[in-house]
């Protein structure tokens, strides 16, 4: 099977791998055919690998800022689907350029079954998790930025430094054990090759 081309919504220019065509719709589309009840919102993971890193790829995982919900703790680029949001792929790529400044060339995925969670007001949360690749400046690196209002922090991890939870000298507190669980099923996925 080919990839299918997205080319809509502001500034995202990215491809899908056909094992995502399921979000390929909108949030409100997909809870409406998808109706499930531990969840009623629609939350995304981008599993961003740096790859030029061979044979040892690296995870992009982000620490909260100390001022929001879990200060201080790692996790992947990721947030809530909006309404406005034309696909859950779409939110994917919006939240990684708004969390990250990367901008998704590629999808695929999913890894791993939905993460259910409460938010701090109560609302029942899905989060699909998706590898991701990003678009990489001239010198073909990937430039990450920050948003210090939801990060204060990056590194590229191993997956030895993720199941070890450190990088260097810098401890990786998990926002929670599936987001743990999920990095550490993306690099079997990557290994595989998908």
């Amino acid at each position: 099977m080919s990839d299918t081309p997205i080319i809509k919504g502001p500034g995202y220019n990215f491809t899908a791998d056909p094992s995502t065509s399921t979000f390929a719709v909108s949030p409100k589309s997909y809870l409406a055919a998808n109706q499930n009840e531990n969840y009623n919102v629609l939350a995304t993971g981008s599993l961003v690998f740096d790859l030029s890193t061979q044979p040892e790829p690296r995870i992009l995982l982000l620490q909260r800022s100390p001022g929001d919900s879990m200060p201080n703790k790692w996790e992947t680029p990721g947030g809530g689907c909006d309404d406005e949001d034309e696909s859950i792929l779409h939110s994917a790529a919006r939240e990684l350029w708004e969390e990250a400044g990367l901008r998704a060339t590629h999808i695929s995925g999913p890894v791993g079954e939905p993460h259910l969670f409460r938010s701090r007001s109560g609302k029942k949360i899905g989060k699909f998790n998706f590898l991701v690749q990003a678009e990489v400046n001239s010198k073909g690196n990937l430039e990450v930025k920050l948003d210090p209002n939801e990060h204060q922090n990056f590194v590229w991890a191993t997956l030895k430094e993720v199941q070890e939870k450190k990088v260097d000298d810098i401890e990786l507190a998990f926002t929670t054990v599936d987001t743990e669980n999920v990095i550490i099923e993306a690099f079997a996925s990557i290994n595989k090759g998908q």
